[in-house]
């Protein structure tokens, strides 16, 4: 969890990029005679092609690099008004619009196709000829420019304790056209690099050149999030694709099922005719964007697009999103983007009126040297990853560089927010603010060399060992970066037994994984728990628990190294020595009834992963997958090692696994995992496929909620995890419901296994070494439970109702659930 909570704080600094030193201005436009406002006003910079249409607030917001000093509203059947702006800063300038008549004969208004949509039919008719994407070659110099702001900042902000720590920072604050507040920069990053695409073969790739970065600490990290790709934005594309959350596009194939639009003028810019089309969404139960595009009149192209997310939107932590993008003709005539734009305003409240200190992220993307249709270079067909870091060199540091790779100069103000940026992070208060965070997500205090923690390890309690106290620990980077050691030690006042573990890992290579694992622990394992499921000695599997703990003392050494080949390739190869011992909850008999200690078991084992287009987070001994559009397998092979521990079993274990994530808009995506494997020789039952139970209230997407541990076991099985998340497509049409804004999720699960004769030891007779745990048995009968959940509620939780559907008749020695209510939290955009 604290994992997965890192990667989306990480999301929140690195999905978008950066406000310029530039003129801005914000505004309003209404009528002279009753104050209303206006929409459809076009709103411009006199002399320039920067310019936008009021939308139905009659809000309007404006960015250039152009000198500028004037901005001008107009509006057929009002009278053309201009005011004056001051160049490279913040204004707010609200128009009122005086209505002027005109002399006009007898108008006949007589029904017909809405003259937006012919022009609309001639993008999507030419895609092919105008998106970039659809091109065969093409290849590009990007230049990309980052920024983290806090914004809503009060007047209490600047205390006297703050003035003294932080005073210095207040120089720099300035003003955002996208939401009219005062921000801070926070965070700054510039990148330039060599954007190559293909369509045969199919990939896209970028070789960032240089990046320098203020405000993070692990430059590597943040480097591989501030080029180009991530957070792309196509209006080409049917859906956006942006903080994992699918916006319908304007020019969509479908789109009319999502906007109305109004064709609202037409205009000549640098001798080409272009079509203004205003669009409005139909309806707010799905992502949904408004705003305009400019079309070409000859080609069909999108010359410029500008979008923002209305309100009611079913969005989390956005209270506010602006997507701008300006295309031309480039290489052989044809479009290509010039500049892209990213500002999006993050807050735990999404209303306007909220006082609460919240972010803003703005990206911005400018290409040149355009290449349409030359081959790509041998050398980046070559590459394995489709973001490739190249070694920094010594000048890429110097400001020298950046003046020549930048499309625009940056001012003095600009320039010194890096050195302003750097220097917070030297000041004591800031650093206390940043480990208390950083504790809270990672789950360790940081001190300089030692990280303390896990801390929700601290204390926790269960049937097997009472009261548990845990002390642990681990080195920071500071150490090395490329060894961490690791352990900890516990104590339980019930079994009165001390345990502990340590381990060390050795990082070879960050790039690419390299990493050498060695662990040895002495202490309490649940047998049978689900990949997700809450730890061992996790303070919250305590409060949580729904009585079902079966836990084995287990004294376990294992090594692991993985070896990345090239990004989406991993190979694992490992051996592990365990001894497991029995206790009152989890006995061990053989057949005659004789008690056994413990047994024993020694094995090596190999492993597959595969993935395609899969983005990875890379930190220096852990890395996070974010996903991939396509589907990632596993395969694994284990063989146990007779007498290489006393007592220990030759067996093999095949296993094999897929999970897939297929995007369904509009309604919503599934998440689909399928395992299977095959254990060949005779083992007890403690080394057979142990079906994954769950003995908490928290939900675990790879367990079954109304299963016990030790209720089912197999040799031979294939098991299936099905949710389909809808994104509140059904209940945002309910009309209180949809003010709630909760998103509703379909969950099915099942599993089918068999055993052979010499491993089922409930059977009567039974050739197996060691009988079953009283109630637990085969699951030849397929086992299955499914259910609906509710998430987003209060934008973190998600409640779930689980019905078993087979296995519903109660057995001797299983406490059956027919239904589970589960809890899990959730951050989402």
């Amino acid at each position: 969890m604290a994992q997965r909570t890192l990667i989306f704080l990480a999301g929140l600094l690195w999905a978008a990029g950066a406000s310029a030193q530039t003129t801005r201005v914000r505004g309003q436009v209404t009528d002279t005679a009753d104050g209303k406002p206006l929409q459809f006003v076009s709103v411009v910079f006199p002399g320039t092609t920067t310019g936008i249409t009021t939308d139905e607030q009659g809000i309007y917001a404006l960015e250039t690099r152009d000198t500028v000093s004037r901005v001008q509203a107009s509006m057929v059947g009002y009278a053309t008004r201009t005011l004056p702006l001051t160049p490279g800063t913040f204004n707010h300038v609200d128009f009122a619009l005086e209505a002027v008549e005109f002399g006009i004969g007898q108008v006949v208004i007589t029904p017909g196709e809405n003259p937006a949509y012919p022009i609309l039919d001639g993008v999507i008719r030419n895609k092919p000829l105008n998106d970039p994407e659809r091109y065969d070659t093409y290849s590009c110099r990007t230049y990309t420019k980052m920024e983290l702001d806090l914004t809503n900042i009060r007047p209490q902000f600047r205390s006297r304790r703050l003035q003294r720590n932080f005073g210095f920072v207040f120089d720099y604050v300035d003003t955002s056209a996208l939401t009219g507040q005062a921000y801070l920069p926070a965070m700054i990053s510039e990148s330039t690099a060599d954007l190559y695409r293909s369509s045969h073969p199919a990939f896209k790739r970028e070789v960032i050149r240089a990046s320098r970065i203020s405000g993070v600490e692990d430059n590597f990290a943040a480097a591989q999030f501030t080029g180009g790709m991530h957070g792309d934005v196509n209006f080409y594309d049917n859906f956006i694709d942006i903080f994992n959350v699918r916006f319908a596009s304007p020019l969509s194939d479908g789109g009319r099922a999502f906007y109305n639009y109004f064709l609202v003028d037409s205009m000549v810019t640098e001798g080409r005719k272009i079509y203004k089309i205003r669009f409005h969404p139909k309806r707010l139960t799905t992502p949904v964007l408004d705003g305009e595009v400019n079309i070409d009149s000859a080609s069909y192209a999108l010359q410029s697009a500008s979008a923002r997310m209305p309100k009611g939107v079913n969005v989390n932590w956005i209270r506010h999103l602006m997507l701008d993008n300006e295309n031309r003709p480039a290489d052989k005539g044809r479009w290509f983007r010039v500049r892209d734009r990213v500002s999006a305003e993050f807050s735990v409240s999404t209303a306007d009126s909220s006082k609460l200190t919240s972010f803003i992220g703005t990206r911005e993307v400018a290409y040149s040297d355009v290449r349409i249709g030359e081959p790509i270079p041998d050398e980046v067909l070559r590459m394995d990853n489709n973001v490739v870091v190249r070694d920094e060199e010594p000048g890429h540091r110097r400001e020298e560089f950046w003046e020549q790779v930048r499309p625009y100069s940056l001012s003095e103000k600009e320039k010194g927010i890096y050195a302003m940026v750097d220097s917070v992070q030297h000041v004591p208060l800031y650093r206390n603010i940043y480990t208390l965070i950083n504790t809270v997500i990672v789950g360790y205090w940081n001190t300089k060399y030692i990280g303390i923690g896990p801390y929700y390890k601290l204390a926790s309690f269960n049937k097997l060992e009472g009261f548990r106290m845990q002390l642990g620990g681990r080195t920071t980077t500071e150490v090395s970066r490329t060894v961490r050691v690791g352990g900890y030690v516990a104590y339980g006042t019930r079994d009165e037994d001390v345990k502990g573990g340590g381990s060390v890992e050795v990082a070879f290579n960050r790039h690419l994984t390299r990493k050498l694992t060695l662990t040895a622990r002495h202490d309490v394992m649940q047998l049978g728990a689900g990949q997700n499921a809450l730890t061992e000695s996790n303070i919250l599997s305590s409060i949580l628990s729904r009585g079902d703990q079966r836990l084995s003392m287990v004294n376990r050494g294992e090594a692991v190294y993985e070896h990345e080949w090239c990004h989406g390739v991993s190979t694992f190869a490992g051996a592990r020595m365990q001894r497991i011992f029995a206790n009152r909850y989890v006995p061990m008999l053989r057949p005659d009834g004789v008690p056994v200690n413990s047994v024993s078991d020694a094995a090596v084992h190999v492993g597959l992963r595969l993935s395609k287009n899969e983005t990875v987070y890379r930190m220096p001994f852990d890395k996070q997958s974010m996903g991939s559009v396509y589907p990632i397998l596993t395969l694994g092979f284990s063989a146990g090692i007779p007498d290489a521990l006393h007592g220990s079993y030759e067996y093999y274990r095949l296993e094999g696994g897929i999970r897939y994530r297929p995007e369904l808009p509009p309604v919503g995506y599934s998440d689909i995992t399928v395992q299977g494997g095959r254990i060949f020789g005779k083992v007890p039952y403690q080394l057979l496929k142990l079906h994954e139970g769950n003995g908490t209230y928290f939900y675990d997407p790879y367990a079954f909620s109304c299963m016990n541990f030790y209720e089912f076991a197999s040799d031979a099985w294939v098991s299936w995890f099905w949710e389909h998340h809808f994104n509140g497509v059904l209940l945002g049409r309910l009309p209180l419901i949809k003010k709630l804004k909760w998103r509703e999720v379909l969950v099915c699960k099942g599993v089918w296994g068999t055993l052979s004769r010499e491993n089922n030891g409930s059977t009567a007779g039974t050739q197996a070494d060691l009988l079953f745990p009283a109630g637990m048995t085969s699951v030849s009968d397929p086992y299955v439970e499914a259910g609906f959940g509710v998430e987003n509620i209060f934008r973190l939780f998600r409640v779930d109702c689980i019905w078993r559907l087979t296995h519903r008749s109660p057995k001797p020695g299983q406490e059956i659930q027919n239904f589970a209510v589960n809890l899990s939290l959730h951050l989402k955009f």
